[in-house]
């Protein structure tokens, strides 16, 4: 049977991939719980090692292959940037070594957020690159890292760049889980500027098909966006969220946060030409996290 580690397992979206794969494969989940929460695989049938990158090299895994999404998460990125570069980009080239060492096959997960505020749209991967914030420019560096190893030691690498991933398991950092939690308690959203920023929302299941389908089908060495295919304002996710949770829409307005972006807007061609298509309206998919956070229960979550 193949064996997979997933890097970051119990974090939102290491933790869906978990749940879709654990059936059909040996899955091992590497996570230090600093962002992750063991309660996204307590129903999972896979092996969890509580250790970071720094003692990876220590487990007797022996993987066939290696999903990489574990990062110190954008959120703190402004007040903590050597946090950042420290496990975002030095973390990244440790588990490159490892792979390099035993030839195992990896599937680095970086960000949409290494575009910085591109000028043409949709944006293709190889647009060039102007991050605006630390997190950004650390999952750049790691890109670049795992491009080099490719180049130089032939490794099978493939990168895929996520946009405004949402859905159950999100237990913190997420808008859509936000707004939810915002109205269910009769709170007014919270939106950061004047809320005409616009994102790619993604349903995490449409991302982990699109994640599959590069694994399976994708070259090495190349990168490829995942994203919805519609960008959306927050202003939108806001009415949005409102009426599928049934309540009358109230805002509030606060400053934005500095690397915040203006438009993501990537294109999906390379992703298309694979066969991937996003599924999940944004409208379906909040409608589906609303049942996630009721069957969880809203007490249990810290917003």
């Amino acid at each position: 049977m193949i064996r997979i580690v997933i890097l970051g397992g119990a974090g939102f979206i290491g933790s869906n991939l978990a749940k879709r794969l654990c059936n059909s494969y040996e899955v091992h989940v590497v996570d230090d719980l600093s962002g992750g929460d063991i309660r996204n695989i307590k129903d999972i049938p896979c092996v969890f090692h509580h250790a970071d990158y720094h003692y990876f090299d220590l487990l007797s895994v022996n993987p066939d292959i290696i999903f990489h999404f574990a990062c110190q998460k954008m959120i703190y990125s402004i007040e903590e940037p050597f946090r950042d570069l420290e496990v975002n980009t030095k973390g990244t080239l440790q588990i490159l070594e490892y792979c390099r060492k035993h030839d195992v096959p990896l599937i680095y997960v970086s960000s949409g957020s290494v575009y910085g505020n591109p000028t043409v749209f949709p944006t293709p991967e190889d647009y060039p690159c102007r991050p605006e914030s630390p997190y950004g420019v650390s999952k750049w560096f790691a890109e670049e890292y795992c491009r080099l190893y490719h180049r130089m030691y032939g490794l099978d690498i493939k990168i895929v760049r996520p946009h405004s991933v949402y859905g159950p398991n999100q237990r913190r950092f997420g808008v859509v889980t936000r707004f939810i939690l915002q109205a269910l308690r009769d709170k007014p959203f919270t939106i950061e500027g004047n809320g005409n920023q616009r994102r790619a929302f993604t349903y995490v299941n449409d991302f982990i098909d699109g994640l599959l389908t590069v694994w399976l089908k994708g070259k090495s060495g190349e990168t490829y966006n995942i994203a919805g295919d519609i960008p959306y304002s927050v202003n939108e996710l806001a009415e949005i969220v409102s009426d599928v949770v049934g309540v009358p829409l109230k805002k509030i307005y606060v400053p934005r946060k500095k690397g915040d972006l203006n438009l993501t807007h990537p294109s999906i061609k390379k992703m298309e030409n694979l066969g991937w298509i996003p599924k999940v309206d944004l409208r379906d998919g909040v409608g589906r996290t609303l049942d996630w956070i009721l069957d969880e229960g809203i007490e249990s979550f810290i917003y």
